[in-house]
């Protein structure tokens, strides 16, 4: 985890309303002095997460929460309150990224939530509670979820194709940076296993997939009907949509 001053930090993935992440050049210039390059930058409309209970009504959210899990890397908000409209939001998407062992970065110092316990005492509480409740939790899965892992995969051995191997899944994604030839055939196998074996929508892959950096063969992000037809390529279609 980074703290203010240090001599390196890895990169951040910025977050906040229109207008903050308007102010990109001044944005990237705070964080030059820290050694902090901004990987990414995800935006959501003034006052949006403010006129919603919950923030998995934010998709800006989501898809930032979603990029940090799947690069590591920390969440920068230079405004939180004020951008987020409401405390719980601001606790909540800390905690989040605390249980993935991320950091929420906040103000122009970037400094780390929670700084000393929590914003105040009933956030303090509230964090130990959360962190109980997951530290149990993790027990108890320990003790009852061996068991039931190990027959998990010994039933997806089992189910592989001839000809697969073990590490085969579950699949991978490719470098976002490949060459869509290179890519092509590992991102199709990940989609299968998302759409034909998990069970996600195809909108949900296209958000997967964009959220991971990932883009469509001409470039554009993921939309649903471009999952669609990379999956009827494996009947040779092109997925050019």
């Amino acid at each position: 985890m980074i703290r203010p001053n240090n001599a390196t930090a890895p990169p951040v993935i910025v977050l906040g309303d229109d207008e903050t992440v308007r102010r990109c050049e001044q944005l990237t210039a705070r964080a030059e002095p820290r050694s902090a390059t901004i990987a990414a930058m995800f935006a959501f409309a003034s006052g949006a997460p403010a006129s919603h209970d919950h923030l998995t009504e934010v998709e800006a959210v989501v898809a930032a929460v979603a990029r940090a899990i799947a690069t590591r890397l920390p969440i920068w908000m230079p405004d939180p309150l004020a951008d987020l409209g409401r405390e719980q939001h601001y606790r909540r998407l800390s905690l989040v990224l605390q249980r993935h062992g991320l950091d929420l970065l906040v103000g122009h110092d970037f400094w780390p939530v929670p700084d000393a316990g929590g914003i105040n005492e009933i956030d303090h509480a509230l964090r130990c509670e959360v962190q109980a409740v997951d530290a149990l939790d993790r027990a108890a899965l320990a003790a009852a979820g061996v068991e039931s892992l190990e027959r998990v995969v010994a039933q997806a051995a089992t189910a592989m194709p001839v000809g697969s191997h073990e590490n085969d899944w579950p699949p991978t994604l490719p470098q976002a940076g490949l060459p869509w030839p290179e890519r092509r055939q590992a991102l199709l196998g990940y989609v299968c296993w998302l759409v034909e074996g998990c069970g996600v929508t195809r909108a949900a892959a296209a958000r997967v997939l964009n959220s991971s950096g990932q883009r469509a063969p001409d470039g554009r992000a993921w939309q649903s009907r471009s999952v669609t037809a990379l999956l009827d390529s494996r009947y040779g279609w092109e997925a050019t949509a």
